[in-house]
C-alpha cells in the first residue's frame, strides 16, 4: 500500500549520540534499516513507540472452539474492519498462528500484541502502524508516560522565532469538542483556553515543549512536543485514560508542492540534501541545482548558475541570510558550502517573497544553523582530491550550541602526476572554515552567530598566480514580542577580494600584481504577525552598505616597469521597506500578495563625466567633469517592487498556480567572458549605468501521482529586462576608469516550458527535468558604431534552448546504493571569426555577428556506488564508501573557444592567430571517498 509521505524516526542512545531513519510507505521493506542509518542533525525529529503499558500483558492465547487464523489474514481483517493500513514484511512474522479473539479488540492493543507475539516493534504515523525490528531498542530510551510529537517542516527550522500550534481539543470517546479545556506550555509559561467549537491556536517559539491539556472531570494529558514551523495538531481528553503511548510524526507535507501558494520553488531537506549527486564524494549543493528545471551552467565547471536566462549575477545566493559574491571553489570545480553543515535550502525562480531583493533572477537560502543536539556528533569525508569535518555539540549547557566544520583540498599531488609539463609545474587548493554558535537565554530570545571564510588559490606552470575568497559573518537575535508577533534582526557583512600575479621569469620588466573587492554590509528586521493559522502578515526593513575597489595595477619585484593604476573606488547605499500578506481564501485559494519599495544612492567621492549629446560616449567626447564629496549623493534610483502569488487547487492531486514579481538590481557583474572568472569586477549603477529592472510572470500546472510519491509539474515563463548591461565591440573592462565608454543598457526577453518529474519512493527515487527556452537581448543605441547586430535581437550568453537533465539512485541491496546523472544542453553561443586576411606579416580578423554560432551540445554522465555501513553493527562510528567516475565516457565538452597568438618559432610568423577549444574533462575522472560519522 502506497502512502503519501515519508517519516522520520530518530534514536536517542544513553551516551547522547542519535540516529535517525526515514521510513518510507511506498516502500516499507526499508524500514528494518532503520536502527543502523546515519545520524542527521535534527533535534528530534519523533521519539520510538514505547509499549510500556502492555509490558505486563500475558499474550493472546487461542479461544476453543474457533480456528486459529494465519496472521498475515488476521492482519487483513484488521484493516477492513478498522479501515487503516499496518505494513510489515512477511518475513518477519513467525509461523505461528493467531486467535481470532484479536479481531475483538480494540486495535491498538490488538496491533500490541501481534507485535509482541512477533517480537517486533509498533510505530504509530498517523493513522497508520508499522510493524518492525526494534524492540529492545524502544523500551530501553522511551518510557510509558512520555509521548512526543513532532510538528512542521524540519526544512523551516529557524525561519520562525515564533510559531502558531492550532487544532481543537475534544473528548476522545464521543468526539464532541471541549470548550473551554485549557492548553498549556510549561516552558513558555502560556496557554489559551478552547473556544466553543473546541478549538485552539497557542504561539510558542520553535523547539521542544512539554504541552499539558486539563478540563474539569477529565484526565489531565501531557504531551511532549518539537515545533519546527506552524502546524495543526488535535488533542483528545478521556474521562478514563485509555491512549497508548504513541508517537506521531509530521514531516512535509508530500502534498505540499499542491497546496503552497508558492510555486517555482525547490526545498530541499537534509533527507534530500543527502540524495543529491555527489561531486568528488561528497554531495555539491549549488552545482546540484543545475540539474533542476530552468537552472544551468554555462560550462563544464563554470563558477555560478543561470536561472531561466539570467546571468550568474542576477542570483542571490544566501548563507546564513548574507550573500555569497563567489559560490565555487577552484573556478568552479566544487562549491564553496561545506555540505555536512546544511540543514536546509530554499531555491525560489519566480513569485519571489517581499522580503528577498538584490538580486532580478532567484535567491538560493542556505541554512546551516545548528538545531538542538542531545550530545557531541562528528561527521566528515576523506577523499582523492578533498577532505572535510563538521562537529556539533552543546556547551557548558543545552541552551548553547557550537558547529563548526572545515574542509581543504590535496589536489596538488594530481597536479604532479598528469603527464603535462605545465600542470605538472602548477598548483591549486582551498579550503573553508564554517562556525555557528546559538544561544537560547530564555523561551523567548535566541541570538546565533555565524562566520565564514574560504580561500583558494591556483597557480600555472609557475607564472601565474591566482587567489581569491570569501569571509562572511552575521548575528542575528530571533525574538517573541507578543502572543501572536515575533521579529528578527540580522546584522551580517560579506567581504570578497581577489588577486592575480604574473611573473615571468623571462620577462621580469612585465610582471605586475592585481586586485580587487567588494565588501557588504547590512542590517536587516523582519517581523511577523499571525492574526490566524490561515493568515499571516510579514513585513520589514532592509539597509545595505556596498563599497567596491574596481581595481589595483601594481609593479611586482623589484626590475618590473609596470605603471600603477588605481581605478576609483565605489560605494553605495540600499534601502528597502516590505509588507507581505500571505492568507487562505477559501479552502481551494490561497493568495500571497507583497510590495517592497527599494532605494538606492550612490554615494562620493566620486568623479562623473559628462558627454556631448548626440554622440557616442568616447573619451574625446567629454565636455565636463563633476566631483563629489565623500558620502554626497551622486545619483540615485528607486520604485515599487510588487509580488503576487495565487494558488488554486483544482482536486486532491493538483493545482494551478500563477506568480508576478518585479525586482532593481543595483549591482551587476562585469566580465569579459560569459564565464565567471575570479577576476571578475562588481560595478555599481552610477549616472551613465542604470539598474537592471526585471518583472517575470509565472504560470503552473502541478499534479502528484500514487498517493503523491510522484510529483510532476510544468511552468511556463516570461521575464522581461530592462537596461541589461552589454558590452561594445572590443569592450575594454579591466582597470577602464571610465566603464560607461564601453558599456550599454540593452533590453532583454527570457521565456520558456519547464517539465519536471520527480520519484519520491521505493528502491528507485529521483528526478527527471527538460527545459525548452529562449534568452533574448537587443540594443537600442542610436549610434551604429554602438549598436550590437544593428539593433536586431540576438541571442543572450546563456541562451540554451534545450536543457535535459536526469538524477537517479538506485538501491541495489539494503548497503549498495547505484546513483547516476546525465545531463545535455544546447551548445552556448560563442562569436567566432567568419574571414581574415594579412596586412603585412599581420594576420586581421572579421568577426561575426554577436552569438551567431553555438559550441557543441553539451551532455556528461557521472556515475556512483556507495557501501553503507553494516546495519549490524552496534559501533558509534559508522562509515561508509562512495566511488565515483565523473564523465564516465570522456566527452571532450567545450568550456571556451578563444583566439591566442601562435608561439614565435624558427620559420614561423608571430602575427598568426589560432582558434583553439579548452575543455576541463577529456576523460574519465574516477575519485574514491571515505564518510564517516561518530
Amino acid at each position: 500500500m502506497m502512502i503519501p509521505d515519508q517519516k522520520q524516526v530518530t534514536f536517542i542512545s544513553a551516551t547522547g549520540f542519535k540516529v535517525s531513519f526515514f521510513i518510507s510507505f511506498a516502500n516499507p521493506a526499508l524500514i528494518n534499516l532503520a536502527p543502523k542509518l546515519m545520524k542527521v542533525p535534527f533535534k528530534l525529529a519523533a521519539l520510538l513507540l514505547l509499549l510500556g503499558p502492555l509490558l505486563g500483558e500475558q499474550a493472546a492465547g487461542q479461544t476453543p472452539g474457533k480456528e486459529p487464523l494465519r496472521q498475515e489474514e488476521l492482519i487483513r481483517l484488521l484493516e477492513e474492519k478498522h479501515s487503516t493500513r499496518i505494513f510489515y514484511r512477511q518475513e518477519w512474522l513467525l509461523e505461528s498462528a493467531a486467535g481470532p479473539e484479536i479481531l475483538e479488540m480494540p486495535i491498538e492493543r490488538a496491533v500490541s500484541v501481534l507485535s509482541r507475539n512477533n517480537n517486533l516493534s509498533v510505530y504509530r504515523i498517523d493513522n497508520y502502524y508499522v510493524l518492525a525490528p526494534g524492540s529492545d531498542l524502544a523500551s530501553r530510551h522511551t518510557t510509558p508516560d512520555e509521548t512526543t510529537v513532532a510538528i512542521g517542516n524540519p526544512l523551516e527550522y529557524g525561519r520562525f522565532p515564533i510559531v502558531s500550534l492550532y487544532g481543537t481539543i475534544s473528548d476522545g470517546q464521543t468526539g464532541e469538542p471541549l470548550a473551554g479545556a485549557v492548553i498549556y506550555s510549561q516552558r513558555s509559561g502560556t496557554g489559551v483556553p478552547a473556544g466553543p467549537d473546541g478549538h485552539f491556536s497557542l504561539n510558542l517559539p520553535p523547539g521542544e515543549h512539554r504541552i499539558s491539556i486539563s478540563f474539569v472531570g477529565y484526565e489531565t494529558s501531557a504531551r511532549r512536543l518539537y515545533l519546527y514551523s506552524p502546524g495543526e495538531f488535535d488533542f483528545e481528553l478521556f474521562e478514563e485514560s485509555l491512549q497508548l503511548d504513541e508517537v506521531t510524526i509530521m514531516a512535509q507535507r508530500a502534498e505540499s508542492n499542491i497546496t503552497r501558494t508558492r510555486m517555482s520553488m525547490i526545498s530541499l531537506d537534509s533527507k534530500m540534501l543527502r540524495e543529491l549527486p555527489g561531486s568528488m564524494g561528497e554531495q555539491d549543493i549549488i552545482r546540484s541545482m543545475s540539474l533542476l528545471p530552468g537552472i544551468s551552467t554555462v560550462g563544464e565547471f563554470g563558477t555560478g548558475f543561470n536561472v531561466r536566462g539570467g546571468s550568474a549575477d542576477q542570483n542571490l545566493v544566501l548563507l546564513e541570510e548574507v550573500p555569497l559574491f563567489n559560490s565555487s571553489h577552484l573556478f568552479g570545480l566544487t562549491s564553496v558550502v561545506n555540505p555536512d553543515m546544511v540543514t536546509g535550502v530554499t531555491m525560489t525562480k519566480a513569485g519571489i517573497p517581499a522580503r528577498y531583493g538584490e538580486r532580478a533572477a532567484s535567491v538560493m537560502d542556505i541554512r546551516i544553523r545548528p538545531d538542538d543536539v542531545t550530545g557531541t556528533s562528528l561527521t566528515g569525508g576523506i577523499g582523492l582530491l578533498n577532505s572535510r569535518a563538521h562537529l556539533k555539540t552543546p556547551l557548558f549547557s543545552e541552551n548553547i550550541i557550537f558547529s563548526a566544520g572545515a574542509r581543504t583540498s590535496w589536489s596538488d599531488w594530481l597536479l604532479g602526476r598528469i603527464p603535462d609539463e605545465d600542470l605538472m609545474n602548477s598548483s591549486a587548493g582551498f579550503y573553508d572554515l564554517t562556525g555557528t554558535l546559538a544561544f537560547s537565554i530564555n523561551p523567548k530570545n535566541t541570538i546565533t552567530i555565524f562566520g565564514y571564510n574560504s580561500a583558494d588559490r591556483f597557480a600555472f606552470a609557475g607564472n601565474s598566480d591566482h587567489a581569491y575568497g570569501n569571509t562572511l559573518g552575521a548575528i542575528r537575535l530571533n525574538s517573541i514580542a507578543g502572543e501572536k508577533i515575533s521579529f528578527s534582526i540580522n546584522a551580517g557583512f560579506s567581504n570578497y577580494n581577489y588577486e592575480v600575479i604574473e611573473s615571468d621569469e623571462l620577462r621580469p620588466s612585465a610582471a605586475y600584481r592585481l586586485n580587487s573587492a567588494i565588501s557588504y554590509r547590512s542590517l536587516k528586521s523582519n517581523f511577523m504577525y499571525f492574526p490566524d493559522p490561515d493568515h499571516n502578515i510579514e513585513f520589514g526593513f532592509n539597509a545595505i552598505h556596498y563599497y567596491t575597489d574596481p581595481g589595483n595595477l601594481t609593479p611586482y619585484g623589484p626590475g618590473s616597469d609596470i605603471i600603477p593604476v588605481a581605478v576609483d573606488n565605489g560605494q553605495a547605499v540600499e534601502l528597502a521597506a516590505y509588507v507581505s500578506d500571505n492568507f487562505t481564501l477559501t479552502p481551494s485559494v490561497s493568495i500571497e500578495a507583497g510590495l517592497r519599495y527599494s532605494r538606492y544612492f550612490r554615494l562620493g567621492e566620486a568623479t562623473v563625466y559628462l558627454y556631448e549629446q548626440g554622440v557616442p560616449r568616447t573619451t574625446a567626447s567629454i565636455t565636463d567633469t563633476l566631483h563629489f564629496g565623500a558620502n554626497e549623493i551622486v545619483k540615485s534610483y528607486g520604485g515599487p517592487e510588487p509580488r503576487l502569488g495565487v494558488r488554486y487547487i483544482l482536486d486532491g492531486e493538483s493545482s494551478v498556480k500563477a506568480s508576478y514579481n518585479r525586482i532593481h538590481q543595483y549591482i551587476n557583474l562585469i566580465s569579459n567572458t560569459s564565464i565567471i572568472t575570479p577576476s571578475d569586477t562588481w560595478n555599481l549603477s552610477d549616472t551613465h549605468l542604470k539598474p537592471l529592472k526585471s518583472d517575470h510572470y509565472a504560470l503552473g500546472y502541478f499534479r502528484n501521482f500514487s498517493n503523491n510519491s510522484v510529483e510532476t509539474s510544468v511552468e511556463l515563463y516570461y521575464k522581461r529586462l530592462y537596461n541589461v548591461t552589454e558590452y561594445k565591440e572590443g569592450a575594454q573592462i579591466i582597470l577602464n576608469e571610465r566603464p560607461e565608454t564601453d558599456l550599454i543598457n540593452a533590453k532583454g526577453h527570457n521565456y520558456g516550458i519547464e517539465l519536471y518529474a520527480r520519484k519520491n519512493s521505493g528502491r528507485l527515487t529521483g528526478w527527471a527535468s527538460y527545459t525548452l527556452s529562449a534568452s533574448i537581448r537587443r540594443s537600442g543605441e542610436e549610434h551604429p558604431e554602438n549598436r550590437i547586430n544593428r539593433n536586431e535581437y540576438f541571442p543572450s550568453n546563456y541562451d540554451k534552448p534545450h536543457d535535459f537533465s536526469a538524477n537517479l539512485n538506485y538501491n541495489i541491496t539494503r548497503r549498495w546504493i547505484l546513483g547516476g546523472t546525465f545531463a545535455y544542453s544546447s551548445g552556448r553561443p560563442v562569436t567566432l571569426p567568419e574571414l581574415y586576411f594579412y596586412h603585412g606579416n599581420t594576420m586581421l580578423v572579421r568577426y561575426s555577428d554577436r552569438n551567431a554560432y553555438r559550441l557543441p551540445d553539451y551532455h556528461r554522465l557521472d556515475l556512483s556506488l556507495t557501501l553503507l555501513e553494516n546495519l549490524r553493527t552496534d559501533r558509534r562510528g559508522k562509515g561508509h564508501w562512495t566511488f565515483s567516475v565523473i564523465n564516465v565516457y570522456g566527452r571532450k565538452n567545450a568550456y571556451s573557444v578563444f583566439y591566442e597568438r601562435n608561439d614565435m618559432t624558427s620559420g614561423s610568423r608571430s602575427n598568426l592567430f589560432s582558434l583553439y577549444k579548452l575543455y576541463i574533462i577529456g576523460r574519465p575522472l574516477p575519485t574514491l571517498t571515505y564518510n564517516f560519522t561518530f
